[in-house]
């Protein structure tokens, strides 16, 4: 059994509050007691006194905030157990999604972008920056829950059910609101301190929280100032983590790294570099590789392929083939776990206010306003010059420091002029296969998050049982990305072909010609007149924006017999929303008249990514309907009350065309004390803009190959970076949901106080937006094709899967290279002795992978929700408050395709079966004590 339990305050922090006058509060619960008048609940715009219990909605009151303590929110969120996942890309290190002062939330397993994020009822614009490590790369564009508030608050609502029906797109898995409070007068002051057990993550906050009326009552203002400086946390500083090599940790024969690269995540972009010699054409392109006269067999292959490698008590040596993955040559491989970071140290600084102002007795005006905004700084280790991503770069003869070259081979094995000596043979340029360039220093990055909200509009009732509302929301982020130490390739090369000794030294040694052949002297760095003028700043910068308007009113539409009355709501929006992702030239695509390529960019280990604008428009409406076929005036044995309730949504994209999406709903009240409840509902995600309209790039990624790497044992068929050409797709459609709920509220008989809910759901989501193509579709198909060629009679030496050419047999997204004789008698050696079963035929290494997206997954989940919560009455003691809330993951799973095999998700990447948390408070008088723990459990 895992488990994770944390204790707010008493471990990790300490938080003192000293505050003018105490907030009222309607109960010391730990799940807040509402008042029994009409009020709106997260899922549903009809007002009601029963909604709490009518809709499966958790509410996390002021008592149970206060008790958890959360020094940021998304450590508040991450206590809600429908969270089956937090996903974060704080410490990012792609450099092409988010990262920073960035977190997300996902509900019930499925993407972030399936949980609809509000603040008091309404939406806010997503992050600036698309989050792919965290959606299973497709890039999302979700709410960075970073920016909401963490102080002030009157409640947080969960919706544990769909309700596309009355939201629109995102509220697939569920709905949080953050709801402000609207009771708090005084002046509250909270400071907070907090370190890890490692004694790093240094946290200090500091809270100011204002709340009053003005205006003889006529108006209420309160306000939010929170402020948070928390320092960086290293991979390098946790045992767990310090390093990428985990073979040590498992038992045989998962630690065979010959056999198993799953606990080997060490890269072979290491510092001791991977070269090919040959002869470069004076375009400086043409390169004919191939081991070059007078170069003796042990320095390079009849291929040209040059190793430089360690062989133990800090010697250096040269190879012919790949290193090995133990002994000396292990360290060959670099351990990128050594200068990473877990957490970025962020300076936070974030402010609300929200006021109302009645206007007439029947008209009340109310606005909020936002604004946060942090600076994160972390590091990511050297960059790297790798064949497969960046192309080729060449160390000419001619380069000082080139063993190969002018200083060490002659044709007649003349000397140099200052009489040190050469071989007999041609001199070489040298291709950089792959390399740390660990000189350059570790990459420093930096991050700008600005998020900037506002609301404003006007609310009333209208005869005597309708309520109407109207608003309209502003709300727009902006992110800044700058990457240190960056080598600009142009720059690269052309210190390359410098032939004095200020070019740069690709290869981190000197060399000299002793007994006959070439010996490595020493250790090299290059001095920093050298690297200086090759290093550049990437800078990337990202913003969205919302514009939107809305109309909605609830009331009594008619009664029923007996004088039920039924109730209904209506109401509409608009939208408008934008996408803007911005590099400067060379770091977005090169400038037309700069010499380079102009579909490329000029940085090492960034993608190429064209300027992006786009925006859609949204229209929207809905209505809803509560029917109560048995209330008050004419109960029935076992059915104390049975209510419909039915509501449904349109929405129409400019982008798109439209959908309509509806919920009906069943409420059953057998005895006062207990009900049943169930719904089925139908959602949908709209696809994000950078899925539709991202043109044409060539993007960096990193994998390895399943298929050829046990077979050659080759670097670059190990984790390597490989070039993956992608495209959006503008005819995706919405992600498609089918959601079912059913549950039982028990108020437990003679228990004053005590009540229990437990709840099922399922949903179901077809269309689901996936990258086409993948390594692990390569394998499947390369593999049944051995197969059926086997079961024909074909000896698998013999198979042609058509590696390189248009009759490629593997997934047509990844593009093979022709096979070569080294690859055949590879994969022969590999064969001998296999059964036909185990056999596989020939392919060449991968060149490039084709992505794109496609409408194709389908994604399942289903679970349990359980709550208790138990409050006692006023005592000698005080009063006492117990919440326990529960969400049980039964299966969580997914299609990749039509036809593909099932993949469990349940218990991967984070995802919890068990996720629990419990409060206990404690209050009497002006005295308050809680305690809260958190439970994750994967098993």
């Amino acid at each position: 059994m895992k488990y994770l339990a944390a204790l707010s305050a008493f471990v990790f922090g300490t938080t003192v509050l000293a505050q003018t006058a105490p907030a009222p509060s309607a109960a010391a619960t730990a799940i807040e007691t509402v008042k029994l008048e009409a009020f709106n609940v997260t899922g549903t715009n009809i007002k009601r006194a029963s909604s709490e219990t009518v809709l499966p909605v958790t509410i996390v009151g002021a008592d149970t905030i206060s008790a958890i303590d959360a020094p940021t929110p998304i450590e508040l969120i991450a206590t809600l157990p429908q969270a089956t996942s937090v996903p974060s890309t704080e410490a990012g290190f792609g450099g092409l999604a988010a990262r920073g002062d960035v977190n997300t939330v996902a509900l019930r397993g499925f993407k972030s972008g399936n949980t609809l994020i509000l603040i008091n009822g309404r939406r806010m614009a997503p992050g600036a920056f698309p989050s792919v490590a965290s959606d299973e790369g497709v890039p999302g564009l979700s709410v960075n829950v970073s920016q909401l508030p963490n102080r002030g608050l009157g409640r947080i609502e969960v919706l544990r059910d769909g309700a596309s029906a009355v939201y629109g797109t995102d509220a697939v898995a569920g709905v949080v609101n953050y709801i402000m409070a609207r009771n708090f007068r005084g002046t509250e002051v909270a400071l907070r301190y907090g370190l890890t057990e490692f004694g790093d993550g240094v946290q200090s906050r500091a809270t100011i929280t204002h709340g009053r009326g003005f205006a003889n009552g006529k108006g209420w203002l309160l306000t939010t100032v929170d402020y948070l400086d928390r320092k960086i946390i290293y991979t390098g500083d946790r045992p767990w983590s310090a390093t990428s090599d985990m073979t040590s940790r498992v038992p045989a024969p998962f630690n065979d790294i010959n056999q198993n690269l799953s606990f080997f995540k060490s890269s072979a972009q290491g510092f001791y570099g991977m070269f090919t010699l040959g002869q470069l054409g004076t375009d400086g392109v043409t390169f004919v590789a191939g081991r070059p006269t007078g170069v003796p067999a042990t320095l390079a292959s009849a291929a040209g392929a040059v190793f430089i490698v360690p062989t133990g008590g800090g010697s250096v040596g040269f190879k012919t083939t790949t290193p090995n993955r133990t002994g000396p040559e292990k360290e060959w491989y670099f351990d990128q776990s050594r200068t990473r970071t877990f957490s970025p140290g962020s300076k936070r600084l974030s402010w609300f206010t929200q006021a109302e102002y009645k206007l007439l007795p029947s008209v009340t005006a109310f606005a909020d306003f936002s604004f946060y905004r942090a600076a994160s700084n972390a590091v990511q280790e050297e960059q790297n010059v790798l064949l497969t991503a960046d192309g080729a770069y060449y160390a000419p003869a001619t380069n000082y420091w080139n063993p190969f070259g002018v200083r060490f081979f002659d044709p007649q094995g003349r000397p140099n002029a200052d009489g040190t000596p050469r071989l007999v043979g041609t001199p070489a340029a040298v291709r950089i296969d792959n390399r740390r360039l660990l000189d350059g220093g570790i990459r420093p990055f930096e991050v700008t998050d600005t998020a900037v909200r506002g609301v404003a509009g006007l609310r009333g009732n209208l005869a005597n049982t309708w309520t109407w509302e109207t608003a309209g929301v502003y709300s727009a982020t902006r992110a800044e990305d700058f990457t240190y130490n960056m080598y600009r390739k142009s720059l690269f090369q052309q210190s390359l072909n410098r032939t004095d000794n200020q070019s740069y030294n690709p290869f981190g040694r000197t060399f000299a010609v002793q007994n006959n052949t070439i010996v490595v002297t020493g250790a090299f760095t290059n001095p920093e007149g050298v690297l200086a003028p090759m290093r550049d700043v990437f800078r990337r910068f990202g913003k969205t924006f919302l514009l939107s308007g809305d109309f909605r009113a609830s009331g009594e539409l008619f009664r029923l017999w007996r004088g039920n009355s039924v109730a209904g709501a209506f109401g509409g929006e608009t939208r408008r929303e934008t996408y803007d992702d911005t590099r400067p030239p060379f770091a977005g695509p090169n400038p037309p008249n700069s010499g380079l390529d102009p579909t490329l960019n000029d940085f090492f280990n960034f993608s190429t990514n064209p300027d992006l604008h786009v925006k859609r428009s949204v229209t929207a409406a809905y209505a809803e309907i509560a029917v109560p076929f048995v209330g008050e005036r004419n109960r029935l044995p076992l059915v104390q009350a049975l209510e419909l309730t039915a509501s449904a949504r349109w929405e129409k994209y400019d982008s798109f065309g439209s959908t309509i999406k509806p919920k009906v709903g069943l409420n059953w009240t057998l005895l006062p004390s207990l009900k049943v409840r169930g719904s089925y509902n139908e959602g949908f995600r709209a696809p994000s803009l950078p899925l539709m309209f991202t043109q044409t790039i060539r993007r960096a990624s990193t994998g390895n190959d399943p298929y050829r790497g046990p077979v050659t044992n080759l670097v670059s068929d190990g984790f390597n970076i490989r070039t993956t050409i992608v495209t959006g797709n503008p005819s995706l459609q919405p992600e498609e949901s089918k959601g079912k709920s059913a549950g039982i509220v028990l108020d437990v008989p003679r228990v004053k106080g005590l009540s229990l809910t437990i709840d099922y759901w399922e949903i179901k989501q077809s269309g689901v937006i996936a990258a086409s193509g993948s390594v692990n579709d390569d394998v499947t198909a390369l593999a049944k094709a051995t197969q059926a060629a086997i079961a024909s009679g074909t000896p698998v030496g013999q198979i042609d899967l058509g590696s390189g050419t248009a009759n490629y047999q593997g997934d047509p997204a990844m593009l093979r290279l022709p096979v070569t004789q080294q690859d055949r008698d590879l994969f022969a050696a590999y064969n001998a002795g296999k059964p036909a079963s185990q056999q596989l035929a020939a392919v060449g290494p991968i060149n490039h992978q084709l992505s794109t997206y496609f409408n194709q997954a389908e994604l399942f989940s289903n679970g349990l929700d359980l709550e208790l919560n138990y409050a006692t009455r006023e005592t000698a003691l005080g009063r006492f408050a117990f919440n326990t809330s529960w969400t049980y993951l039964i299966d969580l799973h997914a299609f990749d395709k039509p036809g593909s095999p099932r993949r469990e998700l349940r218990a991967l990447n984070g995802t919890a079966l068990w996720r629990g948390s419990n409060t206990l408070t404690w209050r009497r008088g002006n005295w308050e004590a809680s305690i809260a723990s958190f439970i994750h459990r994967k098993v």
